[in-house]
């Protein structure tokens, strides 16, 4: 998922040690994990199709989680053992759909690529963050564009299972076959219902994301002060109580939403 990208942690030298950037890298696991989130375009018990825009929110997805899974190295004081752009093959997957995205993708790719070949580690993780800043809210700027972008469809496609089953309902000969029709109709709602939430839980995801590295540049002369661990551990608590709200695990949007009959 994340090519051409390895970390390798490095113990610190005796007796000069670097500072403790433990909130910071605990707050980038945290946001990098809930960065990816395929389920948001998958929709379960459906053929798989691959639509453009679906997999250019997958490449956006993919690109935070590199960057931020680099912010966790430094911030570990690890090196990041890249000698080329990690995230080249993410932004020609997203220019068609987001070509703002894509700028952003490329700025942050020739970044991580220059700390790459600078071997750079925990004393770079300031400079970093300053200069990541402004392509990271950008990628998530057009990232909830693209997440937006998705509700037309789902709305399209609620209506029209919903008009389906109404037909379905009103050509059937005995109630049974109604009824079944109903709990059909129900659970499709349900689906369609829980998805919207989801979609919409995404979005509050990406926003927390947005917010916590702005206040890791607000705060980046200050990242060791016992004030600063504090704000970015509330941020992790936030961002986590986010993520803890998206359903997981190819378990979808809490019920199956197949295609409804014809």
């Amino acid at each position: 998922m994340r090519r051409g990208l390895f970390f390798l942690p490095v113990a610190a030298l005796i007796g000069c040690g670097p500072p403790d950037y433990t909130p910071v890298r605990d707050w980038a696991n945290v946001a990098g994990n809930a960065a990816i989130y395929p389920e948001l375009v998958t929709r379960p018990g459906a053929a798989p199709v691959v639509s453009p825009a679906a997999d250019a929110i997958t490449a956006m997805q993919q690109a935070l989680a590199t960057y931020l899974q680099a912010l966790d190295t430094l911030a570990a004081d690890g090196l990041l053992m890249i000698r080329e752009d990690p995230l080249a093959v993410y932004a020609p997957r997203v220019a068609p759909i987001s070509p703002k995205g894509a700028e952003a993708i490329t700025e942050l790719g020739a970044l991580l690529r220059e700390r790459g070949r600078s071997l750079a580690r925990a004393p770079q993780l300031r400079a970093t963050i300053r200069e990541a800043d402004a392509p990271v809210q950008a990628l998530i700027a057009a990232m909830q564009e693209s997440v937006t972008a998705l509700e037309p469809a789902e709305t399209t496609a609620r209506d029209q299972a919903r008009a389906r089953y109404q037909r379905l309902q009103r050509e059937a000969r005995d109630e049974a076959s109604r009824q079944i029709l109903r709990d059909l109709a129900a659970l499709h709602e349900a689906g369609f219902a829980n998805r919207a939430a989801a979609i919409s839980n995404y979005r509050t995801v990406l926003t927390d994301i947005a917010k916590g590295h702005a206040l890791l540049k607000e705060r980046v002369s200050h990242l060791t002060q016992e004030e600063t661990a504090r704000q970015i551990r509330a941020a992790e608590a936030e961002l986590r109580r986010a993520g803890a709200r998206l359903p997981r695990d190819g378990l979808g949007i809490a019920v199956p939403v197949m295609a409804a009959p014809r």
